[in-house]
């Protein structure tokens, strides 16, 4: 049975509180591991690091059951680097990457149009060149 009661806070404000009575006792262990992923969510926007950096800063000083009620290691890593990607491409003004192709009949962004020096069209047979003019410089003037 879900627990129907409901309380609302902004900092120490309390707003509202509807108490029905709980059906269950809290799991603090739960609450504290959520605060930790917030805190290297945190540190990872900050510092600037690796999320592994990011989750040892932040482990290092957890109790064992917070510890041991953290999800698995690649899912924080993950989770870390999703929310550092959003926060970087908010703060350069930057679109987020379009989802990866599931074919050959997309349609090629406006913002990746200077990279893309050939491209077919769609259908089957689709050829996508991508570069750069000094690379292509660099091509041209390479010796077989």
């Amino acid at each position: 049975m879900k627990c129907k009661a409901r309380l609302t806070t902004s900092g120490d404000w309390v707003f509202s509180s509807r108490d029905p009575g709980h059906n269950h006792t809290g799991n603090v262990s739960i609450a504290r591991a959520r605060k930790a992923v917030g805190e290297m969510k945190n540190k990872i926007t900050d510092l600037t690091v690796a999320p592994s950096l990011s989750q040892a800063a932040v482990m290092s000083e957890l109790p064992d059951d917070t510890l041991m009620a953290l999800p698995r290691r690649a899912t924080v890593s993950k989770a870390l680097r999703r929310h550092r990607k959003k926060v970087t491409d908010a703060t350069d003004g930057d679109t987020p990457l379009s989802a990866t192709p599931k074919d050959l009949l997309i349609d090629i962004p406006e913002s990746f149009a200077d990279i893309v020096v050939f491209d077919s069209g769609p259908g089957d047979n689709r050829l996508i060149l991508i570069s750069c003019h000094e690379l292509l410089d660099g091509l041209a003037r390479a010796s077989m």
